[in-house]
C-alpha cells in the first residue's frame, strides 16, 4: 500500500535491507548539543535517538490488523489518531498538536539501507550517511554545512560524527564546574610554548583570553545538561539574530529489550517535551525552523518475552516545524503479516532515510539536490517530499 497524504502519483522509494543489532548502549550517557554558526534563514534541529527508536511504538499503524497479535502487551491503550490508519503514542502530545496545526510530517517504514544489525555500525552509518561503517571521518550534516559555507561549534565532548565536516570544529563543552581564574592560564601557558601538542591549544586559549571571552564558553546549561534543558537552551540560542543556525540534540536510551512500555515511553516523552520547549523558546523563529529525528534502526514487529523488542529494520522519522508547508504522512506501508516482514521479523524499510535527510538539507541549508548528491549524501531525491518540505 503506497500511502502519502495529499500527494499525487505516490511511489515507493526503495526496498533495500537494513540493520539488526547485538550491542547494548549505556543509558547513563548525557546528551550532546551542537551548534553551527549561522546566518539568519531556516533553523535546523537534528535529534539523534540512539538505541533504535521503535516506529511501531511511537506511531502505531492501528489500521494494520496484524499489530494487535504481534504486540499484545506493549502497545499503548490510547492512541492519538492521525487518520484511519496511523496514530501517535499518547506521550507525543506536542507532535500531535503540531500535526493538527499543519506542522508535522510522519515518514513510516523508513531506514538506512544497511543490514548489519550492530548498534556501533548502525550509529556510525546514521551519522556519516555512508553505507559502509567506519568509512568516513565526516557526517552528512557536517558535509552539508561545508557545502553551505557554515562553520560548526560543538557544545559536546566528543564532537558528534554527524556534525563533522572538512573544516575544524571547535568544542565548547557545557559544564557546571566553575572555571579557573584567567591568572592560572597565564601562569601555565608559557610552559606549553615548546610542546608540539600543547602549544596549539595554548594559542587558542590565549586568543580566547585576549578577546575578553575568557573561558566563559564553558557554560552550564540547565539541570546538569539534561536533554530537555539542552533543548530549551537550543531554542534560546537559535532565535538570536547573531546566534547559531543548526543544532544537534543527542539522546541515548531507545534500546528497550525489556520493559519497553515504561522506558521507551519516557524517552519519547522527553523528545516531545524537548520539541515543545524548542517551539516555545524560539517564538516567531519557529516559523522558520525544521526539526528532524534520526535513529539507527527500528525494532522487531513482535514483542519478546520480556515486554520489549529486539533490533529490527524499518522505523519512523518525524519532521516538525513551522517551515513545513503542511502536515502529512508518507509511507509505502509493507504490512505486518509474517510473509511481509523482513526476514520474517522486522518492518520492511520501503523508504530510504537518505531521501528524507537529503530533502531536509536541501530546504534548510538551501542546497541544490545535485550539489547534495555530489558533495554531501548519495541519495535519490523523491517527489514524495516536495509538497511538504
Amino acid at each position: 500500500m503506497t500511502y502519502c497524504t495529499d500527494c499525487e502519483n505516490s511511489t515507493s522509494i526503495s526496498r533495500r535491507g537494513f540493520l539488526k543489532a547485538s550491542a547494548i548502549l549505556s543509558f547513563a550517557a548525557l546528551p550532546d548539543f551542537a551548534l553551527g554558526a549561522a546566518n539568519r534563514r531556516t533553523r535546523l534541529v537534528v535529534i539523534l535517538m540512539r538505541g533504535g527508536m521503535d516506529g511501531l511504538f511511537a506511531a502505531p499503524p492501528f489500521g494494520d490488523p496484524s499489530i494487535a497479535s504481534l504486540r499484545k502487551h506493549i502497545q499503548p491503550d490510547h492512541y492519538q489518531k492521525l487518520d484511519n490508519f496511523f496514530s501517535l503514542h499518547p506521550v507525543l502530545g506536542t507532535i500531535n498538536d503540531l500535526y493538527q496545526k499543519g506542522q508535522a510530517l510522519l515518514v513510516h517504514g523508513v531506514s538506512f539501507p544497511y543490514t548489519g544489525r550492530s548498534h556501533f555500525e548502525g550509529q556510525d552509518i546514521m551519522e556519516s550517511g555512508i553505507m559502509r561503517a567506519y568509512a568516513s571521518p565526516t557526517g552528512w550534516l557536517g558535509r552539508g554545512m561545508d557545502a553551505s559555507g557554515f562553520t560548526p561549534v560543538a557544545m559536546s565532548l566528543p564532537i558528534p560524527l554527524v556534525l563533522r565536516g572538512q573544516k575544524e570544529v571547535a568544542n565548547r563543552y557545557p559544564s557546571w564546574i566553575n572555571k579557573p581564574d584567567s591568572s592560572y592560564y597565564k601562569s601555565i601557558l608559557p610552559l606549553w610554548t615548546g610542546d608540539p601538542d600543547l602549544a596549539p591549544v595554548g594559542e587558542k586559549i590565549e586568543a580566547s583570553l585576549a578577546d575578553g571571552a575568557g573561558m566563559s564558553a564553558q557554560i552550564y546549561i540547565g539541570d546538569r545538561a539534561s536533554f530537555v534543558s539542552l533543548a530549551a537552551d537550543a531554542g534560546q540560542r537559535l532565535k538570536l539574530d547573531d546566534g547559531p543556525r543548526v543544532a544537534v540534540l543527542d539522546y541515548v536510551g531507545f534500546d528497550t529489550h525489556s520493559g519497553q512500555p515504561g522506558q521507551q515511553s519516557e524517552k519519547l516523552g522527553d523528545v516531545d517535551a524537548a520539541i515543545g520547549l524548542l517551539r516555545q523558546n524560539l517564538g516567531p523563529v519557529w516559523n522558520d525552523t525544521l526539526v528532524v529525528t534520526v535513529t539507527e534502526f527500528g525494532r522487531t514487529a513482535a514483542e519478546n518475552g520480556s515486554y520489549g523488542t529486539d533490533h529490527g529494520w524499518g522505523s519512523a522519522i518525524f519532521i516538525v516545524g513551522g517551515r513545513l508547508k503542511k502536515s502529512g504522512i508518507v509511507a509505502d506501508w509493507p504490512g505486518l503479516k509474517k510473509s511481509a516482514l523482513f526476514e520474517g521479523r522486522d518492518v520492511k524499510a520501503t523508504i530510504d532515510a537518505r531521501s528524507v535527510y537529503g530533502a531536509v538539507l536541501s530546504a534548510a541549508l538551501e542546497l541544490d539536490p545535485e550539489r547534495i548528491k555530489k558533495d554531501v549524501l548519495d541519495y535519490k531525491p523523491s517527489p514524495l517530499f516536495e509538497s511538504y518540505i
